[in-house]
């Protein structure tokens, strides 16, 4: 089974994918996560993407299907994946399906998580993270027991650069520019199954939502790809 997650920044893409992982039994891949993978490992690069991400924009197509590219090729994804946060162009995601049929996958399902902007921006800005062992806070929603310190290592905790609220209405608008035509190419199109769930509730709802949707409408969906 290929997942696609797919949602706004901030709308709890982060916190349902490893829920999701740990479910389906797949590895969960973040396209953010390898682009700050790729920026540790290269200074020049690390430089331009934390400028990249800190003025709101995204990653070119180049950088993000190379990487991801790389991703899949690895064992662990051979009888399925979940990513997190790709594809964002309507270029990313006929890249992705073409992808998919070399590696002999069936065609993905994507599950978008529905948030209202004033909702993102809030839990942007309010987002916080331990820059030793990566764990994310949400002072609003997911707040440390010992404020401004990580619950697991007790290192203050920091603010990213593109976590503030200008930063995140950017974020939003270049989000929107660019992946309401993937929702777009997706539903109108064979190239996979959407499904719309609540992003606006606890974890915990959300999960229980993706859950019910998986086995009411995307096992179907995949039953019928089987057979055709």
């Amino acid at each position: 089974m290929i997942l696609l997650l797919f949602g706004p920044p901030g709308c709890g893409k982060g916190t349902q994918a490893p829920m999701l992982s740990e479910r389906l039994g797949l590895p969960a891949i973040s396209t953010g996560e390898l682009l700050r993978q790729a920026a540790k490992q290269d200074a020049a690069a690390g430089r331009a993407i934390d400028e990249l991400l800190a003025q709101g924009n995204l990653a070119s197509d180049e950088v993000v299907n190379a990487l991801l590219e790389a991703r899949l090729a690895e064992a662990d994804c051979k009888d399925g994946f979940l990513i997190d946060g790709y594809p964002r162009t309507v270029e990313q995601a006929s890249h992705l399906l073409d992808l998919l049929d070399q590696l002999q996958h069936e065609r993905p399902v994507l599950i978008h998580l529905d948030v209202p902007e004033q909702v993102v921006v809030e839990r942007l800005s309010a987002r916080w993270n331990c820059p030793d062992c990566g764990a994310i806070y949400n002072v609003l929603t997911k707040p440390p027991m010992l404020a401004g310190h990580c619950d697991a290592d007790a290192k203050a905790l920091v603010q990213r650069k593109d976590d503030t609220v200008e930063t995140a209405r950017k974020r939003l608008a270049a989000y929107r520019a660019l992946t309401d035509p993937v929702l777009a190419y997706f539903e109108s199109s064979e190239a996979g199954a959407v499904v719309h769930v609540n992003g606006n509730q606890a974890p915990e709802e959300v999960f229980a939502d993706i859950k019910q949707r998986l086995e009411r409408e995307v096992f179907a969906f995949v039953r019928k790809q089987r057979r055709a």
